[in-house]
């Protein structure tokens, strides 16, 4: 059985407990309906006892004295009215239990139902055939959008098949050098990863259905191998991991996305591909904490940081090209850049917004390929001098 097949049978042996988990903790202790309607009878014949006798008691009855004949046909009467009464009370409990149990049949079977469409679109996604892995992505993504109790676990099946091993295909013209047979799993195998991204993304830019968007759930990519995303315009109000991810070519879009939750790409590895960050904003923490980037260009243009803690710390710009233009943090915020190495990717600082933010390069793990800082971004690095092209390995910070 391939790995893949393996891990969404585990996926789904959990997720199968979710619906009966759930609907244990949403029933109450509950009197059988026998010992229900025992007890109303019961409560009918005392109050039938108690009638009776404050009404045809010497001492009690506020009718007469000496209660005659007509009298007492009247509490009868009366007290059988109330035992009428009763009665109903009775067939109203016993309509409103049999709703309740017909309520929560209807529960289960709404529930075996999700899971048999789980079970069949996870038995998709695990099929060796590229057509049988696109229609699991659609039958999964759909499942998700209507199964309220399930669509974090929904989630968690397609994060979890981007996390799996990959290699992207070689680019074209060295596929088109050699014989196209040879490449056609690998390009399937990127179809289908590409569609789950889309329809992953297509959740989170609009909410169509109160309630049934994706935009509260988390998604975590830790470790994945991503070839190229479009997240523009995307709200995501839950964690976002993309740590030890690697992204060797491709274009990612994360142009005016709002990420209000923390976001990690904590030692991720850039070594190809265009990542857009312009208009992005953060409104959690943003980690960039032990990064590798040795190639391709990512542009901060104009992106917003208003976390607590967003920091760049100890991350490794060997080759490509970082712009951080026009960007801004919370006020009196930090842009950490401490202990990094800059020792050969093209940093530029530019146009940024003066008094938003400040800018730290304290202990610098290399200086070889120091970045480039125009006025703006000078004035926001305190006790930073500008460094002389003879000195290699050393600068002030604060």
């Amino acid at each position: 059985m391939p790995p893949i097949r393996e891990r969404l049978q585990q996926l789904w042996t959990t997720a199968r407990r979710i619906p009966g988990r759930a609907a244990r903790g949403r029933e109450r202790v509950r009197l059988p309906l026998a010992a229900h309607v025992a007890l109303m009878v019961v409560v009918a014949v005392l109050v039938l006892a108690c009638l009776l006798w404050l009404l045809t008691s010497d001492r009690t009855s506020p009718l007469s004295a000496s209660p005659d004949d007509q009298t007492t046909l009247e509490t009868i009467r009366l007290a059988f009215y109330a035992v009428a009464g009763l009665g109903g009370v009775i067939a109203l409990t016993v309509a409103y239990r049999k709703q309740r149990l017909n309520e929560g049949e209807s529960e289960r079977e709404q529930a075996r139902l999700f899971s048999e469409r789980f079970a069949a679109a996870a038995e998709q996604l695990s099929s060796e055939r590229a057509t049988n892995r696109l229609a699991g992505i659609y039958a999964m993504a759909a499942l998700g959008d209507e199964w309220d109790a399930g669509r974090q676990t929904c989630v968690n099946v397609l994060c979890a098949y981007l996390r799996m091993p990959y290699e992207a295909p070689p680019p074209r013209h060295e596929r088109d050098a050699g014989p196209m047979e040879a490449y056609w799993p690998v390009v399937e195998e990127r179809l289908v990863r590409h569609t789950m991204l889309s329809a992953i993304a297509e959740r989170l830019r609009a909410e169509p259905f109160r309630g049934r968007t994706w935009h509260e759930c988390d998604f975590d990519f830790t470790g994945a191998t991503l070839d190229e995303a479009d997240f523009d315009g995307a709200v995501f109000k839950g964690k976002v991991k993309f740590n030890y991810a690697r992204f060797p070519r491709g274009s990612f879009d994360f142009g005016a996305a709002t990420f209000m939750g923390p976001v990690s790409f904590r030692r991720a590895y850039f070594t190809g591909g265009r990542f857009f960050f312009d208009g992005t904003k953060c409104l959690g923490d943003f980690d960039f904490t032990e990064a590798n980037v040795s190639g391709g260009a990512l542009y901060f243009r104009y992106t917003t940081f208003r976390g607590d803690a967003t920091s760049f710390s100890g991350s490794n710009f060997v080759g490509g090209t970082v712009v951080f233009e026009g960007c801004e943090s919370a006020p009196v915020g930090r842009l950490r850049f401490d202990r990094v190495a800059f020792s050969g990717s093209q940093v530029s600082f530019t146009r940024m917004e003066p008094g938003s933010t400040t800018l730290s390069f304290a202990d610098p793990a290399a200086w070889t390929h120091p970045p480039s800082l125009d006025e703006s971004a000078m004035a926001l690095a305190p006790g930073l001098r500008a460094p002389d092209p003879r000195e290699a390995t050393s600068v002030d910070g604060a």
